[in-house]
């Protein structure tokens, strides 16, 4: 029974890592970057009083971002707001493919935590360097588009703001690739301890074979 469970906490382990990745990548349907049109003109097609929400998907794809229904502009006053895709955005779904692929493909233990700790670290880089990029895009954007000066104590980037799906993105990415460190570091280190502890018994037992030994070489009497 115990051989049972311990093949069932195994399999369930290994199903952690592909489901936060996959986590992850669904996260990029969730919103990633707000903009508060409160700033004089607002932005975009969004006027003052709305807001521009940018998800993970339009990042990586150049999508259009949603608007406050009630809250767009005429068209002949609307301005960009569309972003050129994001190559590190893109890469971060490449990653997550790949992630998973290997997550559920690869048999060896050691092979597959250590690759996937790699290919979720590197994608959680990619993630955090895209959203500030993303972030300085905006805000030069949203300056740009200023028809007045800001509110006092204000300051562009006060009207851009991070959103959950961005965070929760990270932190699964984060889990995974600590998680898969983790078991990488105790895999390695396996055959060490085993190696260590057999020497350190080949040690122990050799005094007491040799003192038969000793004994019988003594003369009789």
């Amino acid at each position: 029974m115990a051989d049972d469970e311990r093949r069932s906490v195994r399999r369930f382990s290994r199903l952690l890592s592909p489901a936060g990745l996959v986590l992850a990548g669904l996260l990029f349907a969730a919103p990633f970057l707000t903009v508060s049109c409160d700033a004089p003109g607002g932005y975009g097609r969004a006027a003052p009083g709305g807001t521009t929400t940018y998800t993970g998907w339009d990042l990586a794809t150049g999508g259009t971002p949603d608007v406050t229904a009630d809250k767009l502009l005429p068209p002949e006053q609307r301005r960009s707001d569309v972003l050129a895709p994001q190559p590190l955005a893109g890469g971060v779904l490449v990653l997550l493919v790949v992630g998973v692929l290997i997550a559920i493909g690869v048999g060896r233990a050691r092979t597959r935590r250590g690759v996937v700790a790699a290919l979720a670290a590197i994608a959680a880089l990619f993630l955090l360097v895209n959203q500030a990029t993303v972030r300085v895009l905006v805000e030069e954007r949203l300056r740009e588009q200023l028809t007045g000066p800001l509110p006092a104590g204000k300051d562009v980037g006060d009207f851009v703001q991070d959103q959950g799906g961005f965070g929760f993105a990270l932190l699964a990415l984060v889990l995974v690739a600590l998680g898969n460190l983790a078991g990488w570091v105790r895999l390695v280190r396996g055959p060490g301890r085993a190696a260590a502890a057999a020497g350190g018994e080949a040690v122990t037992t050799a005094p007491e074979q040799s003192g038969p030994a000793a004994t019988a070489a003594l003369p009789e009497g």
